[in-house]
Order: structure tokens, then sequence, then C-alpha cells
């Protein structure tokens, strides 16, 4: 039963990438011609809030995670 869930949630980094690329794909909307700096900023400021919201829904196995170490 353990085998079969794990085997289940395994995800390559690829299919990880492909997945996330897919949703940030997704979740952009055609850009408008903001009329002003602040109109432009704030469009900016939504599209990045919309992005994350997408990509936080994507999920990602521990066993994705690349594996590193800090050397000073």
């Amino acid at each position: 039963m353990k085998n079969e869930n794990r085997a289940r949630t395994r995800m390559t980094r690829r299919q990880m990438a492909g997945a996330i690329l897919a949703s940030a794909a997704a979740a952009q909307t055609p850009p408008s011609t903001p009329s002003s700096p602040a109109a432009e900023l704030q469009a900016a400021r939504e599209q990045n809030q919309s992005i994350a919201e997408t990509l936080a829904k994507v999920d990602v196995p521990i066993e994705a995670e690349p594996a590193f170490h800090f050397t000073a």
C-alpha cells in the first residue's frame, strides 16, 4: 500500500516544469495598454498575483526538490 501511494505522487523535474509552465501560460492574460505608469504597475502586480495563485495550486512532492547544500 505504501509503495502504491509513492508511485502515484512521484513526479520528475521535467514533469514538474511542464506542469508549472502550463499553469503559468494558462494564467497569463493578453496585455492591455495602460494609460499611465501607475496603471502599468498595478497591471503587473495583478498579473504576478494571478500567476502566484495558479502556481500555488500545483503540488510539488519533496522528491522533486533538488538536493543542494551551502558552502562558505
